[in-house]
């Protein structure tokens, strides 16, 4: 067993001096997730095609649902699934990914930078118990939002100070930038599927656990329906969009009329970028998603549900010794405090205001739209002319 789940890797390091003897197209970009075309590769493919670098520069995209994009007609792009994708990286000079990743060493004068997909409150990497030998050091360059979580994401990945890019990530860039009143009215209609004006939204963003719990059975019947009565006579919708990886039941709360649910399949079939769903709403529930290190940016009330914290350190395992010094919002231990919480928003209060500005300065050093064009700046990507 031990020799099959070290093949690919050992299959791979044959690659290394392949990708080192492959010549580089300075004029090719190269964007992978293993994940689905979303999160931090997505918006800087969108950045890349608004700004018109498609004109300069081959963009080859490698996603495992390429399939889903054939209809995309832009100029110098091409959709390719992982495995074929292998040979455009090997060509590439400018490289990046947030999940997944090939586990070939970049060669010399090729980049290949590690966007990931949020800050850390839970191990990642190398502090997960039992993976603390193995290599995830595949890149030149690793983004982090401030440098708060430098040494963290060093021990992570095991990388060199110089390897560390201080910028925020480019996923929040659309979510910071601002939208004309009656734009964002019909935005946020077409996204939730009823009348933006009307309703103020509570946005719960469970993560991902690997055991069959469900995060909704922190609520009973009774309290959903209370919070369905609540919400009603509030004039607020609860939104419920569960982790990607997730496989918990949501069936049985399609009978509340002011509670709804958004899957990343509903989203991505619509063409809506999840950082819009955040944007737009206003309250977060979340638990150990680091989503939340994103939010802090929008300065909105977050719930923190920590039912099973004792038994998610045990299994997963938190960063830092204390986490919840680091949530800047109610932390909710059951149906009855995540009811106060609802309650106590739809009302207006915000109790952690001080608290969540001093955090988010802490973890967010570019709190602005700019962080696509940043990224490109910092591996000397700028537009050539050449087709113009």
């Amino acid at each position: 067993m031990k020799l099959i789940r070290k093949m690919p890797r050992r299959i791979f390091s044959f690659l290394n001096p392949i990708n080192r003897h492959i010549k580089k197209d300075p004029e090719q970009i190269f964007l992978y997730s293993n994940l689905g075309f979303r999160d931090n590769i997505k918006a800087l493919f969108d950045h890349l095609i608004e700004q018109n670098y498609n004109n300069d520069y081959k963009i080859v995209v490698s996603v495992n649902d390429y399939l889903k994009y054939d209809n995309i007609s832009e100029k110098n792009v091409t959709f390719t699934d992982c495995k074929k994708g292998l040979f455009e990286f090997f060509r590439s000079k400018y490289c990046f990914y947030c999940f997944g990743k090939y586990p070939v060493k970049p060669a010399p004068g090729q980049i290949v930078f590690n966007l990931w997909h949020g800050m850390p409150l839970k191990r990642i990497g190398n502090l997960v118990r039992g993976c603390e030998k193995t290599d995830y050091n595949y890149f030149t360059h690793l983004l982090c939002t401030s440098e708060f979580f430098r040494e963290t994401m060093k021990k992570a990945f095991s990388c060199t100070d110089d390897a560390i890019v201080i910028c925020g990530q480019p996923r929040t860039d659309i979510m910071m930038t601002d939208m004309q009143p009656g734009k964002e009215r019909e935005m946020k209609s077409q996204i939730f599927g009823f009348d933006g004006r009307k309703y103020r939204i509570l946005l719960w963003l469970p993560t991902f656990r690997e055991n069959d719990e469900s995060e909704l059975d922190i609520l009973s019947d009774e309290q959903f329906e209370k919070l369905d009565e609540l919400c009603a006579q509030k004039s607020w919708k609860l939104i419920i969009k569960p982790h990607p990886l997730s496989k918990i039941s949501t069936d049985n709360l399609s009978r509340y009329s002011s509670i709804r649910v958004i899957t990343t399949e509903q989203l991505t079939a619509r063409d809506i970028d999840f950082y819009k769903l955040i944007k737009f709403s206003d309250a977060l529930i979340t638990d150990y998603s680091s989503v939340y290190f994103d939010y802090m940016m929008l300065d909105k009330p977050i719930g923190f549900v920590v039912s099973d914290m004792e038994r998610y350190d045990e299994e997963r395992g938190f960063i830092f010794e204390n986490p919840q010094e680091l949530m800047p919002g109610n932390i909710i231990r059951n149906g009855s405090e995540f009811m106060d919480f609802a309650e106590e928003i739809m009302n207006g209060a915000d109790k952690f205001r001080d608290k969540r500005h001093m955090l988010n300065d802490k973890f967010n050093t570019y709190q602005d739209n700019r962080n696509c064009e940043r990224v490109l700046q910092t591996v000397g990507i700028k537009r050539l002319g050449k087709y113009y």
